[in-house]
């Protein structure tokens, strides 16, 4: 039970930190990456970088992809996602376990991220169609470097964890 909230959590917290605000990827002037997701650095381990970074977008593109971002709706709710892990906690920290009302906070968790995820592969969609052919080649190599280096990063988190402790 205690891997199965864990992954509720961090599946959680890995899509809200993930943000919808990656329309502006590129600087104009330098064309460098802009820094995404900045505040996440001082973290260990990889982070949700903007996926459309560093493909040297269009004004043109850029707008439609912030046209796109502002019809998909309001950003999530992080205030209703912590009062949902709050309520769970609540659960798991009680003297007594309560197993249908588990079940029922954590599927009421998995909709809703459910929903979020599904709201953000419609909007990375039509993003993607916005791309050259040479820009969705990019995009689909950077996806692959990117799955590489969290497979990386589980790796070493599992070599980690199973040293004994010192």
């Amino acid at each position: 039970m205690r891997k199965l909230t864990a992954m509720v959590v961090a599946s959680t917290l890995a899509l809200s930190s993930a943000s919808f605000a990656f329309a502006a990827e590129t600087t104009p002037a330098t064309g460098a990456p802009a820094q995404t997701q900045g505040k996440m650095d001082h973290h260990k381990g990889p982070h949700h970088p903007n996926p459309f970074a560093g493909l040297n977008l269009t004004e043109q593109q850029r707008t439609q992809m912030k046209a796109l971002m502002k019809e998909s709706g309001p950003r999530p709710d992080r205030a209703a996602m912590k009062t949902q892990m709050d309520t769970l906690h609540g659960l798991v920290a009680s003297n007594s376990f309560d197993e249908a009302k588990v079940k029922a906070e954590i599927d009421k968790i998995s909709q809703a991220q459910s929903a979020r995820m599904l709201d953000r592969a419609k909007v990375e969609n039509k993003m993607y169609n916005l791309l050259t052919p040479e820009q969705k080649k990019q995009f689909n190599e950077n996806y692959q470097k990117r799955a590489e280096k969290m497979a990386e990063h589980h790796r070493e988190h599992k070599a980690d964890a199973a040293k004994p402790a010192a």
